[in-house]
């Protein structure tokens, strides 16, 4: 049976050896062209999409506010 110190130094090589495994099974499925079952994913981009457009809307509009401001000064 493995005493406490021997799993102390097995712990760190066993998760090791799992992420070495991982990126190897995903790294081949990436070369074969193997895509994942993901339903959520289009609605994600969808909704990043969005974000992302709402947010330059924000930003332009708080820039234009800046430089009409700036303008009041001089």
């Amino acid at each position: 049976m493995v005493t406490g110190s021997g799993l102390g130094g097995l712990l760190p090589v066993a998760m090791t050896l799992v992420g070495v495994v991982t990126m190897l099974r995903a790294r081949s499925r990436r070369r074969t062209g193997e895509r994942p079952l993901d339903e959520g994913s289009e609605r994600r981009q969808a909704e990043a999409a969005e974000m992302e457009r709402r947010m330059a809307s924000y930003l332009a509009a708080r820039d234009a506010g800046r430089h009409d401001a700036a303008g009041d000064d001089a």
